[in-house]
């Protein structure tokens, strides 16, 4: 299926290329367990923890546009950037090898959890080569080595960047089109239209598409952001600035774009569930992933996710908004690849990250 968005706005059909990476539409539940266990009466999860078997999660959508752009201009090396645990990084690996690409890994420390190990093993066996860099400050430096890593002799062709979290202008029009997809779904009375929208707010380029996409689509539902990312790099100034910079591409390019810019004070942020760092494991968090585990089968995780289930709990519950309709946009992936390493020795990757397997985790 193509994205919906090309119907919508039918310029961008010779301007923005696409891939097909995913399994559409991802399906929406209620959370019966949830509800009935927090006394909600319809909580909703939409399920893009379902968007790949190969690796699925919220990147799926953005690599689509992403990667198909580095195909279209012969790219065969792509670098990227992220915590050695990045479940972007992962996703970006696995993909770029369906379509022939092989991937850099630009990568910075972060605290130690059994999915860090797992992530690793997996970029690995799919082909990653990994430049390592002491803090988010260095990886400046790590994209020059990795510039010079993947330098193409032959052809003289650099590297395809991808920003952290596929977070740019095609990576939020993948989120603009999955909010076309909910609307499609709330009109086929699979859910009921929800007041409020809770998505995790890391890079970006997810909660800005489905802010803008529910725009568009005429929903009336309020997006929730959940920040989980330190505030110098995740905040209502930059958040608006990925949500204007689609529209605004939209606008441009879209035939008879109507996308409107937003302000960030317009922008509903929620500030409280993040934890002293990134990828910290908070306690609200690890109770939330416990949750929807026990209750629903739904599997989360402590970094993204959790914190963001966390958050809407709290929200719905602390505001007696209870009875409302609402949605928690699953961007996990619950693809499970850990045959692919079962056998697999630490060793084989690179010195510096053995720690992570030597040291405790914080699971």
């Amino acid at each position: 299926m193509r994205p919906e968005i090309f119907e919508m706005f039918p310029g961008l059909r010779g301007r923005v290329e696409w891939t097909t990476l995913g399994e559409y539409p991802t399906p929406v539940e209620r959370l019966a367990g949830v509800c009935a266990s927090e006394g909600l009466d319809a909580l909703y999860i939409k399920r893009d923890d379902l968007s790949s078997p190969f690796y699925g999660g919220n990147k799926v959508r953005k690599l689509e546009f992403v990667l198909a752009d580095a195909r279209a201009g012969g790219h065969q090396q792509l670098i990227t950037f992220g915590a050695v645990g990045s479940n972007h990084v992962l996703a970006t690996v696995v993909h770029g090898e369906r379509l022939g690409m092989r991937t850099i890994a630009v990568l910075m420390p972060q605290p130690n959890a059994a999915y860090v190990r797992k992530n690793l093993l997996l970029d690995h066996v799919h082909g990653a080569s990994f430049v390592i860099t002491g803090s988010p400050l260095a990886q400046p430096v790590g994209l020059v080595k990795a510039m010079v890593q993947g330098f193409d002799r032959g052809t003289g062709k650099l590297p395809y960047v991808i920003p952290p979290g596929g977070s740019n202008v095609l990576g939020t029009l993948g989120y603009v089109d999955a909010a076309l997809e909910l609307k499609r779904q709330v009109d086929g009375g699979l859910l009921p239209e929800p007041e409020f929208l809770f998505v995790t707010y890391g890079s970006g380029s997810t909660a800005a598409g489905l802010i803008l996409g529910t725009a568009l689509a005429g929903l009336r539902t309020q997006v929730v952001s959940v920040r989980v990312v330190d505030k110098v790099a995740c905040n209502r100034y930059l958040l608006a600035r990925h949500v204007n910079a689609a529209a605004g591409f939209i606008n441009r390019y879209g035939e008879g774009g109507v996308a409107r810019a937003v302000h960030p004070r317009d922008l509903f942020l929620m500030d409280d569930f993040s934890g002293p760092t990134y990828a910290k494991f908070t306690p609200e968090g690890m109770a939330a992933v416990s949750l929807a585990d026990s209750c629903d089968g739904i599997k989360l995780e402590g970094t993204y996710t959790g914190k963001t289930f966390a958050g809407a709990l709290a929200f719905l519950r602390g505001h007696g908004l209870g009875h409302r309709p609402a949605l928690f946009w699953n961007t996990y992936n619950s693809a499970d690849l850990t045959g692919e390493i079962k056998d697999l020795d630490y060793h084989v990757l690179p010195p510096e990250l053995h720690r992570y397997f030597e040291e405790p985790t914080q699971d």
